[in-house]
């Protein structure tokens, strides 16, 4: 079956609907190992170091009941240079900004501030912030905020109120009060956003903490202009640099809960690196906010990006389809852990792309070599992934593969591939190769 944007026609069994210009809500052909109803974890014996983050928690909450220490907090959390303003805790602590929330925290273990520091150290590096965005551009200091903490994403999430009530909160939508989180850290501070070339929005004219966002081009945008960037006479729009690149990107389900804020959203080219080993998942290629190559860097924050960016170099890309003839797989993924390093379990994500390739006979890509060159539905498929962060402390989340959207029955005009999470369907892209 066929579907496009514009038939408006309600198409159910297998394949759902999709009506106007809507992407559907799901679109199942089988069973989707990672996709299933979102409900809070069964509870199990909180380990040590679960004890002490929500010790942490409610520390913070209870010091929230102060008006001065609110405004203090709004204030450093507004100057701090990260998109979504965020501290990473113990270093706030023990800065002189942070010291007046230390000394209301140690003030209810008795004045002990190495009670407090004890405690954190017994837990993982932590990122304390307002990450709805809705939240941190409306608050303004004012009372009844909350707090909520949690490790990993599988476990209870646990909340507190100003007077150290614990309080129960939806996993799935946040709450009308605004909510203060504490979660390991996915931040890289020592990366803060260039002073000189972002502006802080939303921010209630300084009443707010507002959102920082950059006031030039994001790397998304660049493009390769070789002699052309001097400026001068000249006109028209300079060259792109030959390689596959990302130029749309929609996604229904970032799987990334309202307390642990933006989404890390990465783009992976997996596939073989050697002949010895044809169906082994290197990661060859990563694009995402901290790529470490500047053409690859972009930041998708919400459901929809457009821009352009790069996936492959003409490098990367000659050197691959000289090796290799079946094509890779470009995964994307939400990254809860060191950027462009992925943890994952191999096996899961094997079994999630063979039902994706039985489905829809295929889950790669393959680049043929001409004038242009053209994508095509690849025959590739990993039989066991690397791995090279194993001693991360959380899997990172897999939000599908880039299918030929015509290969799995789609037809959105203007992008090329569909985001398939298993079998269900998880947005759309457009994925093109520029000479």
């Amino acid at each position: 079956m066929r579907h496009t944007r514009g038939d408006g026609v309600l198409v159910f069994a297998l394949f759902g609907a999709l009506a106007g210009c809507a992407d559907p809500s799901s679109r199942t052909v089988g069973p989707s190992a990672s996709n299933g109803i979102v409900t809070e974890p069964t509870p199990a014996a909180p380990s040590e170091e679960r004890v002490a983050l929500t010790k942490i928690a409610r520390l913070v909450a209870v010091a929230m009941d102060n008006e001065p220490a609110r405004q203090r907090l709004k204030r450093d959390m507004r100057s701090a240079p990260f998109r979504e303003h965020k501290l990473e805790l113990a270093s706030y602590l023990k800065s002189k900004d942070g010291r007046a929330l230390l000394e209301s925290m140690a003030a209810q273990t008795r004045g002990s501030e190495s009670d407090v520091f004890g405690t954190l150290a017994a837990i993982r590096p932590l990122e304390f912030y307002m990450p709805v965005e809705k939240h941190r551009e409306s608050w303004t200091g004012k009372a009844d905020v909350l707090v909520v903490s949690q490790l990993d994403e599988s476990e209870p999430i646990v909340a507190f109120d100003e007077k150290g009530k614990e309080i129960a909160l939806d996993r799935k939508v946040a709450p009308a009060q605004p909510t203060l989180s504490i979660v390991p850290v996915e931040t890289r501070f020592s990366q803060p956003m260039n002073a000189a070339g972002s502006r802080n929005v939303r921010d209630q004219n300084g009443s707010a903490i507002g959102t920082l966002e950059p006031m030039a081009l994001k790397g998304s945008s660049l493009i390769s202009c070789g002699e052309t960037c001097g400026g001068g006479g000249g006109g028209g729009s300079p060259p792109i640099q030959p390689g596959l690149y990302l130029e749309y990107s929609r996604i229904l389900d970032m799987k990334e809960p309202w307390f642990r804020g933006d989404p890390e959203i990465e783009v992976h080219v997996q596939g073989p690196s050697t002949a010895s080993a044809p169906t082994y998942g290197e990661d060859l290629s990563c694009s995402g906010e901290h790529a470490y190559d500047y053409r690859k860097v972009f930041d998708q924050n919400g459901a929809f990006w457009e821009g352009r960016v790069m996936l492959f170099s003409p490098e990367e890309t000659i050197a691959f389809v000289n090796k290799f003839g079946q094509g890779f797989h470009i995964l994307f993924w939400e990254d809860d852990n060191t950027p462009c390093t992925l943890k994952l379990d191999s096996n899961a994500l094997v079994q999630l792309l063979n039902s994706t390739a039985t489905a829809f006979s295929t889950v790669a890509i393959k680049l043929i070599p001409g004038a242009p060159w053209k994508l095509v539905a690849g025959a590739f498929l990993a039989a066991v992934f690397s791995n090279p962060g194993q001693w991360l402390m959380t899997n990172d989340d897999f939000l599908g593969a880039a299918v030929d959207q015509a290969s799995a029955g789609y037809s959105y005009p203007g992008n090329t591939h569909v985001i398939m999470d298993g079998t269900t369907f998880n947005g759309r892209a457009t994925i093109v190769y520029r000479q």
